[in-house]
Parts: structure tokens; C-alpha cells; sequence
């Protein structure tokens, strides 16, 4: 574990998470499916520069406990709320989430409406998207996908980031019913909170170009959930952007906290950059 890390009992789960910095409002982030605290640590680090940031390994994951529940977004997003009350942050939190972490800060929100400042969606999973994408895909990914589970029994545990195989069979398995399923926010539901969508450029060999059209279109879709938003394609075709594009996604979620902060909008925000520069 990081240094600072620390064990937060939730439920029925141990959870470990890292505070980084000072200040409000808190920048929050949900790793992707198989994904870690660890994987946001340099993006952290910067962002605490300006404000506190947290992340944390939710169950199975990193040091945090098994999963003993079925893994829906409800189910995740109870056990981050439960995580930020016994940090003592109960203020609202601009929530960040990668891939599958994004239904999970949406379903956060759907519950806490009142606890979010504002929302990054960084490549994030779409609550619609496999009747959309799934006729799209070729038929290797298709396979690929169908053996998810014998390719997580077979993994090692450092693969796995430490998560048990139960636990992930069951997070892989809610995922796959979560993104045929109605959203956790309908289109204004975030109302104008600041929110950015961030998708990756298209060119990656694994996935066509038909695929990452509809991909882009769910994402415009997701930039909906708020009247003060802004989706940017990255210059990276890599889905973890964190790793991939670093810098865009440190200056988005910066944007979101300094809006928040001042209740100016996402255009004026990036004029004063821009200005700036």
C-alpha cells in the first residue's frame, strides 16, 4: 500500500484508501473493472497540488477486502459513500471514473445528488452500450469476450490485482447486465454541474472504426447529463487515458474543481486557460 493508506471498515467490506492534499472540493476517483488506486497515483499527486483527492481500491481489489455482495453500481456506490463518511468528507466531491467506474460515480450520483460538485467520465462505460456496440464487434473480440471468465480463473493473482476470482466473476458478470440496462441518470440529471467526457482517438487495431463511431455517440450521449459540459477526443487511442494522456485528464478534472469552486462555467474556464497560455 501507498503511504497514507489507510483500511476503512464499510459494511461488510474493508476498503483501502489514500488521501492526498487539502482543500474542497474533493476530487474522488473509481478505477475501471480489474483497475486500481495505484493506477491514479501520479495524476493524484498533481491534482493534490490544488485540492484533496482520494483513491481508493473498491472491493476485491489492491488491499481491500473480498467482494461479499453481488457488485451492482447500488451496491458500489454504498460502499463509497460509506468510505467517504468515515473520512470524515461530507461535503460535495467531484467524482471521476474510468470505464466501468463511470456507472458506478453515476450511480453515486443518482443516490447523492446533493454530495456532487461535479463529474469527469474518463472513457467511461455506458449503461446502454452493448445492444449498440455488440453487433459492431468483430467476431475475435466477441470471442474474447465470451472467455472473460475462464481468462480471469486463469490469471494470477498479481493479474488480478489482487482480487479474488468470486469476486471479479461476480463484478464481470453485474457489468454485463448494468450495460443492457436503463441509466442511473437520465439526459440534465447532473443539472449544470460542470462535467467533461473524455474518449480516446480512434486507430486502436483492436477496435474498428464502426465501433469507436458508436463509442464516440454514447459519449455524446453521456455529455448530455449536464447543461454545463464539455467532451473532448483525446490525441491517445489508448482506453486508459490515465496512462495514455495523462495531462488531459489532470487538466479536466482540474477544470471541473475550479468551476465547482467558483460556479463558472466550462467555456469560461477554458478561455482563462486559454488566455492565460
Amino acid at each position: 500500500m501507498a503511504d497514507g493508506t489507510v483500511m476503512i471498515s464499510v459494511g461488510r467490506h474493508q476498503l483501502a484508501a489514500t488521501v492526498f492534499g487539502d482543500g474542497s472540493p474533493a476530487v474522488v476517483i473509481e478505477p475501471s473493472f480489474g483497475g486500481a488506486a495505484e493506477d491514479w497515483e501520479k495524476i493524484a499527486l498533481t491534482l493534490a497540488e490544488e485540492t484533496t483527492v482520494i483513491t481508493y481500491d473498491r472491493a476485491p481489489y489492491g488491499a481491500s477486502s473480498a467482494a461479499r455482495d453481488a457488485r451492482t453500481p447500488g451496491e458500489i456506490a454504498a460502499d463509497l459513500d460509506g468510505l467517504l463518511r468515515e473520512l470524515g468528507v461530507t461535503g460535495p466531491v467531484v467524482l471521476v471514473g474510468h470505464s466501468a467506474g463511470g456507472l458506478y460515480i453515476r450511480a453515486f450520483a443518482a443516490a447523492h445528488l446533493d454530495r456532487v460538485a461535479g463529474m469527469v467520465l474518463v472513457e467511461s462505460s455506458h449503461e446502454g452500450q452493448r445492444p449498440v456496440l455488440d453487433p459492431l464487434r468483430s467476431a475475435k473480440n466477441r470471442l474474447e469476450t465470451a472467455l472473460t471468465i475462464p481468462a480471469v480463473i486463469r490469471e494470477s493473482r498479481k493479474s488480478r490485482r489482487g482480487g479474488d476470482r468470486r469476486s471479479i466473476i461476480r463484478e464481470w458478470r453485474t457489468f454485463r447486465r448494468v450495460t443492457a440496462a436503463p441509466p442511473a441518470l437520465p439526459p440534465g440529471g447532473l443539472g449544470e454541474r460542470p462535467l467533461v467526457v473524455l474518449t480516446c482517438a480512434p486507430g486502436d487495431p483492436a477496435v474498428p472504426d464502426r465501433v469507436h463511431r458508436a463509442w464516440h455517440g454514447l459519449h455524446r450521449e453521456l455529455a448530455r447529463l449536464s447543461a454545463n459540459s464539455r467532451h473532448v477526443v483525446s490525441e491517445s487511442k489508448s482506453h486508459y487515458l490515465n496512462f495514455g494522456d495523462p495531462d488531459l485528464v489532470t487538466a479536466a478534472i482540474g477544470d471541473v474543481v475550479r468551476c465547482a469552486r467558483s460556479g463558472a462555467r466550462l467555456t469560461d474556464a477554458e478561455r482563462a486557460v486559454s488566455d492565460a497560455e
